[in-house]
Parts: C-alpha cells; sequence; structure tokens
C-alpha cells in the first residue's frame, strides 16, 4: 500500500498489475522509457530500503531470481545467528 500511495503521488504513468498467487511480489506497468531511478525516487528512499525491494524488467526475471534466492548463504546463516544471539541477551536486559 505504501508504494502504490508514493506511485500515486508522482506524476508517473503506473499501472499496477497483479501475479496471481505470487506473494510478496508486485507487479507495475511502466513505460520503456521510463528511468529506473525516476521509478526509485517516486517510490523513496525509505520506502525501497525498508521493504529491501528488488526491480526486475520481466516476470519470468523475477520468477528467476525467486528461484535462485531460495536458500541463505552461510554468510547470512551466520548473520542470522549472530542477530539471534544478540536478541536474546537484550530481551531481559532492561525488565525490571
Amino acid at each position: 500500500q505504501e508504494i502504490l500511495r508514493a506511485i500515486e503521488g508522482s506524476d508517473l504513468k503506473i499501472i499496477p498489475g497483479t501475479t496471481g498467487n505470487e506473494k510478496d511480489v508486485s507487479l507495475f506497468w511502466i513505460d520503456e522509457s521510463l528511468n529506473l531511478r525516476d521509478l526509485k525516487k517516486a517510490i523513496g528512499s525509505k520506502i525501497v530500503f525498508k521493504y529491501r525491494l528488488h526491480f526486475y524488467d520481466t516476470l519470468e526475471d523475477t520468477q528467476k531470481a525467486t528461484r535462485d534466492n531460495q536458500e541463505f548463504t552461510d554468510d547470512e546463516y551466520s548473520m542470522i545467528r549472530e542477530m539471534t544471539t544478540w536478541e536474546e541477551s537484550q530481551k531481559y536486559k532492561h525488565s525490571a
């Protein structure tokens, strides 16, 4: 919804679409001449980084990226373990 509100507030001509049963994917039809940077600026950096948005030219590219990114790397698993440990250590730190 935040993305839609940001785009509607811009002067870009964008048509929201649907991806069927794909979750966590939003499809937008945009003019081929639209610069990706202009689209990202219209959405806003806070939203792009908050939701860690990725941009693809075609639905097929999106599906391929989704298939390719199913597993975390060893470094990502290490970061997840580190954050989980840190969160657990903070859980009772400020309790009375």
